[in-house]
């Protein structure tokens, strides 16, 4: 890689950076990488800002590649500060779509979710292009990843049309492709939860949209290296539609296809878990059960490997499944378990790494001149990375930003933090009799019930999904237990009816007091636990 350095004219940093580019369009992450770092190792030498922040975002996206996820997130992260303290609006939105891309794949939905908005949000500050419709794209990525595949498809949509109206057919596959994959998930999603094959025309029908052999190339603007795993992407949709129709040797086609491209990239291990995950289906089509394991455990093995914990969750899921279909219920809930403590594990190390990543950045703007004006935008970029932007709650983030300090304090003045967990009951019915439009509607309405029971000093913010916290600031035993049963009782006497006919709603509330030596997670584990243990008295 060094000699590939070497040889180009002049050393120009920006040549540099453009043919590092280039290689990542023809599917070289090695070659990108080996020319950003170089580009890297002269911006800082140099103290150039902004050319570290550009050498940092190709770095990371030759990472992202070669499935080096976490690196690739903090380089990323990194140039998005970096961008951000020299004004470049348009470097920043771009570097915020790879750190939701990789917030993604970590398993880590809300930061996802959060980047994206931003990074659409400063788009929407451009000329009218290609990077909102990059931005609304990765924003249907976090959403699929996350399982709201109804906001999901719709910004794909948005993100198509923004390209197609400016004859941009070539770029348009990359959303489109999402598009289809995130159809194939929510029908694994829905043959899970339902066990019964689901309606397959709209996957159909979104696939005949495009052909990316003919529409897609190495030189789109926006696909970033994604012309590799497209091929293989089409193998895998078309793939898996003709395994569950049951076409199972255009299904083996179809995988071999997918194959070729593995033995092309070896070192991209997303292609390799796309064909795994064919071939298990195809396997269980089969009934050739020893097979349909072997593979499921080999992509849950390589996908824990490389960190791609939506790859990681489908294999859990798919082996509980095969594992059922053959009367394994034991082994099939023990799936269930791995998973939901790997869940687990993730949002404590989300939480860990936050605070590397907040130490850094505050580091950057200390020593940086341009301190007092990035102070001016703070403000509103701080509101929509710390707020729910469903609900207008304070967030996951912001909570466990926020909480630590009332607890210390409240400990300290004899006056213990209790803190409540919410959980709307069979919240997934909802959602499936009467549509995630209206599950929104519910989520929203349940907000407006906690902001309108709390007291100054309260905190309400919603952590994930359905699940709700509640904060009390100044608060006995008694009056959080009172405040506990209002809410209760608001939400089942609310007039449901009013936004559908024949919605009812009911929440679980488990209540916990902070005792000596507790820290936040601590104390709402127990919460949770109280808040699970009220559900199965009930039930």
């Amino acid at each position: 890689m060094e000699n590939i350095v070497q040889e180009l004219p002049g050393g120009d940093s920006d040549a540099l950076l453009e043919e590092a580019r280039a290689r990542l369009r023809e599917g070289d992450a090695v070659a990108c990488q080996a020319l950003a770092k170089s580009v890297l190792g002269a911006a800082r030498a140099q103290q150039d800002v902004h050319l570290e922040a550009r050498a940092l975002l190709c770095l990371a996206n030759g990472d992202r590649m070669v499935s080096h996820f976490r690196r690739a997130n903090e380089s990323s992260q990194r140039a998005a500060t970096l961008f951000q303290l020299v004004g470049d609006v348009s470097g920043e939105s771009e570097a915020l779509t790879t750190v939701s891309y990789t917030f993604s794949v970590l398993g880590r939905n809300e930061e996802a979710v959060e980047s994206a908005l931003l990074s659409r949000h400063l788009s929407g500050l451009l000329p009218a292009g290609p990077a909102l419709a990059l931005s609304c794209n990765y924003l249907g990525v976090a959403y699929a990843h996350g399982c709201s595949f109804d906001r999901a498809d719709e910004a794909f949509t948005t993100a198509i049309q923004i390209l197609e109206r400016q004859g941009l057919h070539s770029d348009a596959v990359l959303p489109w492709l999402n598009q289809c994959h995130a159809e194939v998930f929510r029908l694994f999603c829905q043959r899970y939860y339902t066990g019964q094959l689901p309606d397959l025309e709209r996957l159909h029908a979104l696939r005949t949209v495009h052909n990316p052999q003919q529409d897609a190339n190495p030189s789109a603007r926006i696909l970033q290296g994604a012309y590799v795993i497209s091929q293989a992407l089409w193998a895998l949709l078309s793939g898996i539609e003709n395994c569950w129709r049951g076409q199972l040797e255009e299904a083996q086609t179809d995988v071999e296809m997918c194959a070729a491209w593995v033995a092309r990239h070896p070192w991209n291990h997303s292609l390799t878990l796309l064909e795994l995950w064919l071939r298990a289906e195809i396997a269980w089509a089969r009934k050739d059960w020893i097979s349909a394991e072997q593979r499921t455990r080999k992509m849950i093995e390589m996908a824990v490997e490389a960190e791609h914990e939506p790859m990681v969750a489908l294999g859990h899921l798919l082996a509980s499944q095969i594992l059922a279909e053959q009367g394994h219920d034991k082994q099939s809930g023990d799936e269930l378990k791995a998973l939901r403590l790997r869940e687990q594990s993730l949002h404590v190390e989300a939480l860990k790494s936050r605070e590397k990543v907040v130490a850094w950045q505050l580091k950057v703007r200390k020593n940086h001149e341009d301190l007092q004006r990035m102070e001016v935008t703070s403000k509103t970029l701080e509101k929509l990375s710390f707020e729910d932007p469903l609900t207008g709650l304070a967030n996951r983030r912001r909570f466990m930003e926020i909480a630590p300090d009332m607890l210390s304090q409240g400990l300290a003045l004899g006056r213990p933090l209790f803190v409540a967990l919410i959980d709307i009951d069979q919240f997934k019915r909802v959602n499936d009799r009467f549509s995630h439009q209206v599950g929104d509607q519910v989520l929203q309405c349940i907000a407006q019930i906690l902001k309108s029971h709390l007291r100054e000093g309260d905190m309400p913010a919603r952590l994930a999904g359905d699940e709700f916290v509640l904060a009390f600031g100044h608060a006995d035993a008694l009056d959080a237990a009172q405040v506990c049963e209002r809410i209760r009782a608001a939400v089942k006497d609310f007039d449901w009816a009013s936004i559908q006919n024949g919605l009812q709603v009911t929440i679980s509330v488990g209540f916990a007091q902070a005792q000596a030596g507790d820290s936040i997670e601590r104390l709402t584990h127990r919460a949770d636990l109280a808040m699970y243990s009220e559900k199965q008295d009930a039930g």
